[in-house]
């Protein structure tokens, strides 16, 4: 396998990619525009990813991010021994790889998607600079993910800022007060995930976003410090945390984790190993830390 080619001539591209796009678990509404640019770019990378590590091992995978003497380890073979079909093998195989590579670059992965998306809504001119076999050429050029980011991170670069735009109150609501000054806010309208993007220099101003908020069970908020500031943005779908980021993607400040835990525990919310159907699993790390916090009853390893 280490010397297969990353794309549809692989003979497990299919179980691959199914995998991959159903880990991602995106509406069609937004999947259906990109599914074709998604193939070429992140399936693509991530299918080369794991062709690189099966020529290491293909049973087993360490922590890649570990520098423990003893780190975690996954089987990754799709486990022959619990028995089925060779296609049930492979489907396993592709799910838990799936997941894996999600929880690993989950937060690089979203970031792509979101450039994916809104340049698919503006019609940018790199969709039309084609090599010979018809491919983007800004995607078939990538060959990791961190690749597709530097990308990612160029086409999205030249927002128009909404950092000094008036908002008015249909775009935010006060949802509740955090204690010494912070405060918990809904962003309700395009216009104010436009300007807290802006402001804290991450994707949920692109567009990619702004269909999600016409579901009454989903929501979009952003802690604020006592100036009105934004210092992290967080993403719930139900009771379940999908995503909580600080600026530029990083992992919000302990000061800002610690203030939101109580809420968390409040309103009970879930973490992504605690939703039962476990669709969420994807975002992973992104959105885990929130509850690091809660008291050991409501903890989850």
């Amino acid at each position: 396998m280490s010397k297969a080619k990353a794309d549809a001539t692989h003979p497990e591209w299919a179980a691959a990619a199914l995998a991959y796009t159903s880990a991602l678990d995106m509406p069609d509404r937004e999947l259906l525009p990109i599914r074709t640019l998604l193939a070429l770019g992140p399936v693509r990378v991530f299918l080369q990813w794991w062709i690189r590590q099966d020529a290491i091992d293909p049973e087993i995978l360490f922590d890649p991010f570990s520098d423990s003497e003893d780190p975690m380890w996954w089987q990754i073979d799709g486990v022959p021994s619990q028995g089925g079909r060779t296609e049930d093998v492979v489907q396993r195989k592709w799910q838990r790889r799936a997941a894996l590579y999600l929880d690993f670059f989950g937060v690089h992965v979203w970031h792509v998607i979101d450039w994916l998306i809104v340049a698919r809504r503006r019609d940018e001119r790199w969709l039309y600079n084609l090599d010979e076999s018809g491919r983007p050429r800004k995607l078939v050029k990538c060959q990791t993910i961190f690749e597709l980011v530097r990308e990612a991170d160029k086409g999205l670069r030249h927002r128009k800022s909404a950092a000094a735009a008036p908002l008015g109150s249909e775009d935010e609501g006060f949802v509740c007060d955090l204690g010494v000054g912070h405060t918990l806010v809904h962003l309700l309208t395009p216009k104010a995930l436009q300007r807290e993007g802006s402001r804290m220099h991450h994707c949920i101003g692109f567009g990619s976003y702004d269909s999600r908020l016409a579901d009454n069970d989903y929501c979009l908020l952003s802690v604020r410090d006592p100036d009105g500031r934004p210092l992290a943005t967080l993403e719930l779908d139900g009771d379940v945390v999908r995503q909580f980021r600080g600026p530029c993607n990083t992992d919000p400040a302990a000061h800002v984790v610690h203030l939101l835990a109580g809420v968390a525990d409040e309103r009970s919310w879930k973490g992504l190993l605690e939703a039962a159907d476990g669709r969420y699993a994807p975002y992973g790390h992104a959105a885990l830390r929130v509850l690091e916090n809660l008291p050991p009853s409501r903890r989850r390893g």
